[in-house]
């Protein structure tokens, strides 16, 4: 009971933080009628390519995921594989960080492969997934340094100077932990927590020569391909279609899109306010005014929440039919 009142407690904390957040943003506005001129400026072939698209990466990744479970000797359908990718946003849209455990649920109850085995395959996705996430972010960055500059400025840090000492301080100070902890890697290593930390590392490690080792690791490495590919496109289109935001560069697209995905980290359910800020002010380090980035942002998350909320609906109902269609078909076998 007392575990169910905590995540409870703490469920409502994080909606509340994200409400919040959301609330500032919008009050900060001077000019609402401009925000709305802005917001419905969107066109809806571009919100409908978005949608779409957004969907795509899901039956992508739905499908990458049987390419995981084939060494395992494991063979779900196709269908009931990439519902339970769609309910795994559709979880996550609502209680954060739960879609990993509930898409394994899921294909548990359908198909009858066991969770802990599930659960294995993707942490190796994530982990691949992880590292295209820095790469991407390394090429954002590179590409868009002194908007990125000006982003950090827009938070406020200790002593009140620019970002830049504090970024080099940051990097300096990593790199020195990083020597030291190397060559005291065995001493270290008997620490609990700093074992884990070691065990982290080595997993990553782990998890990405374990492509090279998959029966189909082009197929699996084209899906990871086409879904990222898919998550830029579906705010790309977005921005193409709102008139203010002509003459926006594919690299300036792909630097609000990262800064918006580190929005996403904070576990308010949906990502509601902090997505919405780290987008703002992302399309204000590029030179847009705050009405602006306002509105694309509240375009872009609303789109992408109402085709997870959509789709993972859909997904739901066609996994619990899947579910009651094997165990009618248990209960009529004869033992």
């Amino acid at each position: 009971m007392k575990s169910k009142l905590g995540k409870a407690v703490k469920y409502v904390l994080m909606l509340g933080i994200g409400v919040l957040l959301l609330a500032l943003a919008m009050r900060a506005v001077e000019d609402p009628q401009a925000l709305w001129d802005d917001m419905r400026s969107a066109s809806w072939k571009g919100i409908a390519a978005s949608f779409l698209m957004g969907y795509l990466a899901i039956v992508s990744r739905g499908m990458r995921w049987l390419i995981l479970l084939e060494p395992l000797g494991y063979a779900p359908k196709m269908g009931n594989s990439i519902h339970a990718v769609a309910f795994s946003y559709f979880s996550n849209a609502f209680v954060p960080r739960s879609g990993e455990l509930a898409r394994c649920g899921a294909l548990n109850q359908t198909d009858g492969i066991p969770v802990d085995e599930l659960f294995g395959t993707v942490i190796s996705e994530r982990v691949v997934d992880f590292a295209l996430l820095f790469l991407l972010t390394g090429v954002a960055l590179l590409s868009n340094m002194d908007s990125f500059l000006a982003f950090s400025a827009s938070f406020s840090l200790p002593g009140g100077t620019g970002p830049l000492p504090w970024l080099a301080g940051a990097a300096g100070v990593f790199m020195i932990c990083a020597g030291v902890a190397w060559v005291k890697r065995d001493a270290l290593a008997q620490v609990p927590f700093i074992a884990k930390v070691f065990g982290f590392i080595s997993g990553i490690g782990r998890g990405l020569a374990s492509v090279r080792h998959m029966r189909r690791k082009w197929a699996f490495l084209g899906h990871t391909a086409f879904i990222w590919t898919m998550y830029f496109m579906m705010t790309y289109v977005i921005f193409l279609g709102i008139d203010s935001l002509d003459g926006i560069t594919a690299a300036q697209s792909l630097f609000v899109m990262m800064a918006g995905g580190f929005g996403m980290v904070l576990p308010s359910p949906g990502g509601i306010g902090s997505y919405q800020l780290a987008v703002q002010y992302a399309l204000v380090a590029l030179g847009y005014n705050e009405v602006l980035g306002l509105a694309t942002a509240n375009v872009v998350w609303a789109t992408q929440t109402g085709m997870i909320i959509t789709t993972g609906g859909i997904g739901y109902l066609f996994l619990m039919a899947a579910g009651l269609k094997k165990n009618s078909k248990a209960v009529a076998t004869p033992s």
